[in-house]
């Protein structure tokens, strides 16, 4: 408060000046004049009450929803996020006679990226997922064929826009994934309307025609199976009693015999999938009994391989995958299964003997890689001694590269009584082997199974004194000589 008179300074409730004494008038009038009280701000000062962590926690808040609102702005303005939005727009609002306006939108964002190859292919991938999911629900239910229709024109109609306005482009909606989207609609509406048509059909042979050709992909497809399953069950549990007879041996049944229960078993599912007019083939049972003789067809080939390995039996493996393969179609999972496992074998193939270098070998001793038959047994390879009363030998180089020889001995047709002769088999000079006399009558040993590690020169004898009265030629053979490593 200032004095009038003298222009000191005064406290402010001061009635008279400090220095001079001159009486301040109205002085509580002029400082209310000078110092109007403020009005009250609620929020401030409830603000001003609060404590120091409550004020922490109600900044955060501001800056957390200020955030918020700054990135869902940069969110809208994303162009990932604009060509979602158009896409959706487009097949929301979409009709025949519609406009492109949302696809020149998307051209416009993707000139104006084009150099930022990241960022095309993240609209790339986003487009992608817009579009599966317009195709994917389309797999839904209806309530009849004239929604399904018109929602599939509509699905259609939108990726043909799409893609006759971008051309394909890279990008957007390749010509390959179009054809693709457009087969599995197409497939799907078929499948629906069948459906449809079979839920309206007024017999059950009928709704049986319809919902036996839903597939398996449509969402109505359990509905259908269901039906079929049941039309179907008289003639399915015949079907399945006869297959399962032919693969009911016992106990004492072998892998081979097994193999060849289902082989023929799957003949026959597949001869009579087709029963009484009835298409036996789409139903889940017929497909489970089918499914269960190929797993079983592939498993006992695979054990009856391992049994005939062990056994050297390659040639006979590579036989007997073949006629395995034999009961599935070309190229499918099953025969490219076992076309593996034969190549798998095919490293354990013997080598035959008579394709070996033959150091020397003597007159009445023959060798061949093609196939003869004796006493109407065909055999693929053999070695043979003619008897003329002397002692015939041959000798293959191995050359160290092998580890076993097996081999049979056959009597030629027409032995005479008096023949008599013994095999002897030498490796390096060392004997490996002697088969004791042969006769025409003597009970013969015929499997030899040798070791022939580290063996460079095998030589095969056949040791005899007897000879034919007239011109006849009798002979010994060893046949399928085979060399394995």
């Amino acid at each position: 408060m200032f004095c009038a008179k003298c222009g000191t300074k005064n406290k402010e409730n001061a009635k008279f000046c400090e220095k001079c004494g001159n009486k301040l008038e109205f002085s509580e009038e002029k400082q209310k004049g000078d110092k109007k009280p403020k009005p009250k701000n609620d929020k401030i000062e409830k603000l001003k009450g609060l404590s120091k962590k409550a004020k922490i926690g109600i900044i955060s808040g501001i800056v957390i929803v200020l955030a918020a609102i700054i990135a869902l702005a940069i969110l809208l303005n994303n162009p990932v996020k604009k060509v979602e939005n158009y896409l959706t727009s487009y097949y929301e609002n979409y009709k025949e006679d519609y406009g492109n306006e949302e696809l020149v939108k998307i051209g416009d964002i993707l000139r104006a990226n084009k150099k930022d190859e990241q960022k095309l292919e993240s609209i790339s991938k986003q487009i992608d997922k817009t579009i599966n999911n317009w195709v994917k629900n389309f797999n839904t239910s209806y309530k009849d064929e004239e929604e399904l229709e018109k929602t599939f024109k509509k699905t259609y109609g939108v990726l043909s826009e799409i893609y006759n306005y971008f051309n394909g482009l890279e990008y957007v909606l390749t010509y390959e994934d179009y054809y693709a989207y457009y087969e599995e609609l197409y497939d799907l509406y078929n499948s629906k309307e069948n459906y449809l048509k079979g839920k309206d059909a007024s017999s059950d042979s009928s709704k049986y025609s319809y919902y036996s050709r839903v597939i398996e992909e449509d969402s109505y497809y359990k509905d259908a199976s269901d039906f079929v399953n049941d039309y179907l069950k008289d003639e399915l549990e015949n079907l399945k009693t006869e297959a399962n007879k032919m693969t009911n041996l016992g106990e004492n049944a072998t892998n081979e015999d097994m193999l060849n229960a289902y082989i023929k078993q799957l003949n026959y599912l597949e001869e009579n999938d087709y029963v009484n007019g009835i298409d036996l083939s789409t139903s889940a049972d017929y497909k489970s009994l089918v499914e269960t003789a190929k797993d079983k067809i592939i498993e006992y080939t695979k054990t009856y391989a391992e049994e005939l390995n062990t056994n050297f039996k390659a040639n006979e493996i590579m036989d007997m995958i073949d006629n395995s393969m034999d009961a599935f179609d070309y190229n499918s999972d099953e025969y490219n299964e076992l076309l593996e496992l034969k190549e798998s074998y095919e490293d354990k193939l013997p080598s035959k003997l008579t394709s070996e270098y033959v150091v020397s070998y003597e007159s009445g001793t023959n060798y061949s890689s093609y196939n003869i038959t004796i006493d109407e047994e065909t055999y693929d390879s053999y070695v043979s001694f003619r008897f003329d009363g002397e002692t015939k030998a041959i000798t293959f180089r191995l050359d160290n590269e092998y580890k076993t020889l097996k081999t049979n001995i056959v009597r030629g047709p027409n032995w005479d009584a008096d023949f008599k002769g013994e095999i002897v088999i030498y490796g390096d000079d060392k004997e490996l082997y002697r088969s004791g006399e042969i006769t025409k009558t003597n009970e013969l040993k015929p499997d030899i199974n040798l070791d022939v590690t580290d063996v460079d020169d095998l030589k095969i004898e056949f040791v005899t004194k007897s000879e034919p009265d007239d011109w006849a030629s009798f002979y010994i053979y060893l046949v399928e000589p085979y060399l394995y490593k």
